[in-house]
């Protein structure tokens, strides 16, 4: 998968976390908080991520994911176990 692709997939998740929120206000940018995530909820969030992205995050670098930018880069340098 591609960059754009994965961008666009990973932007998508997040919106489907997030109620009553407009897609295109989500980028790379914004941070957890911006989008209303706390922090239970951002721990939530990287669980579903793991499911929906076949990936599994590594206890000390989850510490460093707090934007939607952040995750692509993780998925991006962490190829999914299996498929999409």
């Amino acid at each position: 998968m591609d960059t754009a692709d994965l961008e666009a997939k990973v932007i998508a998740f997040i919106a489907s976390k997030v109620e009553n929120i407009d897609i295109s206000t989500i980028t790379t940018a914004s941070k957890f908080e911006e989008l209303g995530f706390d922090s239970l909820d951002t721990v939530q969030l990287l669980f579903d991520a793991e499911d929906t992205f076949g990936v599994s995050f590594d206890g000390e670098e989850v510490k460093g994911l707090r934007s939607v930018g952040d995750i692509i880069d993780y998925i991006g340098k962490h190829p999914p176990t299996g498929a999409l």
